[in-house]
Formats: C-alpha cells, sequence, structure tokens
C-alpha cells in the first residue's frame, strides 16, 4: 500500500513494466484472476462530475490494460486484446487523463521514454534496463504534479545493484 501522506499518490496511476510480452500477458491475466473487475470496461468513477467536454473525452474503460504492439505469433486472444495502432493511440490519450478509469498500464518497450504523464504515481520494473533509458524510465514516474512530490520506484529486478 502506498502512503498518501508522503505525496508519492494523487491519482492511482501505475504502469508496469515487464521483461518480455510472455511475462507481461501472465502478469495481466493473474491480477485479472485476483481482480476480475478491473478488466471491466467502464466509465470513471467520476463521470457524473465532469464537464460536458470531459464526459466527451473520457472513454469508458478497464482499470488495467496492456500497451504494446501486436505479434505475429500472438494467439488470438492476446492479440485480439492488444488491438491496432489506433486503439493505442487511444489507451495513450485515456490513460493521460487523470480521470481516465485506465489506471494501471503493463508495458514491455513503450512508454519507457518520451512518454509524460504528471500524475503517474508508482512504475514497477522488471526488466534490466541502463544507462539513458534507465534514467528515462525512473523520469517517468518522478514529475511533480499538484500534491505529488515524489513517484514511487518498485525495483523488482534489482536494476540499482547492476
Amino acid at each position: 500500500m502506498v502512503d498518501v501522506s508522503e505525496g508519492t499518490t494523487v491519482a492511482g496511476k501505475a504502469l508496469f513494466v515487464s521483461s518480455s510480452r510472455e511475462i507481461a500477458y501472465q502478469l495481466y491475466q493473474y491480477i485479472l484472476e485476483l481482480r476480475p473487475d478491473w478488466g471491466e470496461v467502464m466509465a470513471a468513477d467520476s463521470l457524473a462530475v465532469l464537464s460536458e467536454k470531459d464526459q466527451k473525452e473520457i472513454l469508458p474503460a478497464a482499470k488495467i490494460q496492456m500497451v504494446m504492439t501486436r505479434g505475429k505469433d500472438d494467439d488470438k486472444t492476446l492479440y485480439q486484446l492488444l488491438g491496432n495502432k489506433v486503439y493505442r493511440k487511444e489507451l495513450d490519450r485515456q490513460f493521460k487523463n487523470i480521470k481516465s478509469n485506465f489506471k494501471i498500464a503493463i508495458v514491455v518497450d513503450m512508454w519507457l521514454t518520451g512518454f509524460d504523464v504528471p500524475f503517474l504515481d508508482t512504475i514497477y520494473i522488471d526488466k534490466p534496463i541502463h544507462r539513458h533509458n534507465l534514467i528515462q524510465t525512473i523520469s517517468r514516474v518522478n514529475r511533480k504534479f499538484g500534491g505529488k512530490e515524489k513517484g514511487l520506484v518498485v525495483d523488482d529486478i534489482g536494476v540499482k545493484s547492476k
């Protein structure tokens, strides 16, 4: 549990960085076993209090999504889950909206550099990342944002010791 009093969370947005597509998919499936409702496409919790413009921009979404390109060898379920380029672009837009129901992204290579979400609270790293890419990846979560002074980096692979 993240301690909100430390200022590490404001939006509940998290990014899981997996070391492979297979691990990412297994993680996704495991999380949905524990929390099946997180995979249901739902409107944002606060939709009733949003402006009309925000209501049009915030689409119903599952709380957790995998963000990666499709592979020619993906099984049918995974292939359909990942969607096309237009779908991934919409995921990008929804994740960058603080009010969106899309809170948890599982990635392998996408969104590690050049992806700015100032209210991203937590990043879980389970992938060997080095030098500039490591700095860029950690920077995804260390943006200051209204009430957030720092983010939380969970190093599952021992990046710090490498």
